[in-house]
C-alpha cells in the first residue's frame, strides 16, 4: 500500500515533466526554463563520464547546479520517460497568464 502511494504522489511530477535528462539531447535540454547551453552541456558531460542522474540529489552532483537551480528545475525535468515532452496546451496557457500577472505587479 505504501509504495502505491509513493507512486500516486510522485505522478504529477512526471506528467508535468518537460524534459528527461537522462535522454534528452543538449537542444532538447536547452529548451528547458533554466537551462541555457553550458547547463546542458555540464548534463551530458556528467551523464557521459557517470552514467544516469537518478534523483534530484545527483543532479546537484552536476557542475554548476546548485541547490536552488535544481529546486527551480524540479517541476521542469524528469528521470525517465519520453526525451522531450512539449507543455500541453492547457500549460502554455497558464504560463503566458502566470507572466502577464507578473508583469502587471
Amino acid at each position: 500500500m505504501r509504495s502505491l502511494i509513493a507512486v500516486l504522489a510522485a505522478l504529477p511530477a512526471i506528467a508535468f515533466a518537460a524534459v528527461n535528462v537522462n535522454t534528452a539531447q543538449q537542444s532538447e535540454l536547452e529548451r528547458t526554463k533554466g537551462l541555457d547551453k553550458a547547463k546542458a552541456k555540464a548534463i551530458i558531460e556528467w551523464r557521459a563520464a557517470n552514467g544516469s542522474i537518478d534523483n534530484f540529489t545527483e543532479l546537484k552532483q552536476v557542475p554548476g547546479f546548485s541547490a536552488e537551480l535544481v529546486e527551480r528545475l524540479k517541476p521542469e525535468i524528469a528521470f525517465s520517460g519520453d526525451p522531450y515532452v512539449p507543455p500541453t496546451k492547457a500549460a502554455k496557457a497558464a504560463a503566458v497568464a502566470k507572466d502577464k500577472k507578473v508583469a502587471t505587479r
